[in-house]
């Protein structure tokens, strides 16, 4: 009986490992996923995939991009960071473009390019939503401008966004690179599904994010966050889980709002085949949430808290 339940053990472990091995590598590009891409694509698709990557996967270079000149900072001009895991990097179905030459833009590193996905800052190098909300956000009248700054990583826990974590390192590094004169307007947070994947305890997940936002108002960033309620991602997800009930506690509608609830609004249709990354659907779903959400806040009327719940009829 023992050798029973340890032999399923270690198939839940190296299952578990394996899963959470071709998150981080295929958000890096690690071997083996060029080599996997190769042979399933061949040359032509292949060089869909061809981006230069640096600090924790993060993509730093992508041929193609169009530089063009930072919008003035201002009441008008919109400062979005994102940070968290792969589904607000670059991992959703569809590349998008944005439809403005040089009023939504991606920053990084001290330079402004036309927003298009895959965006400079973030791990992977396919498609986000980001482009498309700082669309919606131009298209409504909300800003005048909008500047993306990304630096979300793929299969990231919590563990290494709270403070002393090397990620915490890295978002810091990201906002003190910001242009002089630029104030962070809204601060996205889409993480979680690492969290459920290795049972993190809602009470570490709660406190390692309350010292997230303590290290981001150190920095003097008092922009207001909106977070997603994501833990989806693994085959064996349950909605009513503890990682989730733990972000709608975070939710607290005076510093932290919900932007979307993505377990219940992105269903298995608006996901890509693996189940968990966005879908072409699922891109445009996440975006309009955000965009309804930070559009609320700024008008004075915050959006509803976060359900007690994330399930939805039939799932």
């Amino acid at each position: 009986m023992l050798r029973w339940i340890a032999g399923l053990l270690g198939v839940v472990l190296a299952v578990t490992g394996s899963y959470l091995f071709g998150l981080y590598s295929y958000s890096r590009n690690l071997w083996p996923v060029p080599l996997v891409r190769d042979a399933l694509f061949g040359d032509d698709q292949a060089q869909r995939f061809r981006g230069t990557f640096g600090e924790a996967g993060r993509l730093i270079a992508f041929p193609g991009k169009t530089e063009v000149k930072c919008p003035a900072s201002g009441p008008d001009t919109a400062v979005v960071v994102a940070i968290g895991q792969s589904n607000i990097a670059n991992q959703a179905e569809n590349r998008i473009t944005s439809h403005y030459s040089g009023e939504v833009v991606n920053f990084f590193e001290g330079k402004c390019y036309r927003a298009e996905s895959p965006l400079l800052g973030a791990t992977a190098e396919e498609g986000e939503f980001l482009t498309l909300l700082g669309d919606r956000l131009v298209d409504d009248g909300t800003y005048k401008n909008v500047v993306i700054v990304t630096a979300a990583v793929g299969a990231s826990e919590i563990a290494r966004w709270r403070k002393g974590g090397a990620l915490n390192g890295l978002m810091l590094h990201v906002l003190t690179g910001l242009l002089p004169g630029y104030r962070v307007t809204q601060l996205l947070w889409v993480q979680g599904e690492a969290d459920y994947a290795i049972g993190t305890p809602p009470e570490v997940y709660i406190e390692a994010f309350h010292s997230l936002l303590g290290t981001l108002s150190d920095a003097g960033v008092a922009a207001p966050v909106f977070i997603a309620i994501a833990t989806r991602c693994v085959s064996s997800w349950e909605p009513d889980n503890p990682i989730a009930a733990a972000q709608r506690a975070l939710v607290d509608n005076r510093r932290v709002f919900l932007g979307v609830d993505a377990d219940a609004l992105v269903g298995t249709a608006d996901r890509r085949p693996d189940g968990c990354h966005f879908g072409g659907r699922g891109q445009v779903k996440a975006a309009d949430a955000f965009v309804a959400a930070i559009e609320q806040v700024k008008a004075g009327a915050p959006p509803p808290a976060a359900p007690s719940t994330s399930r939805q009829p039939g799932q």
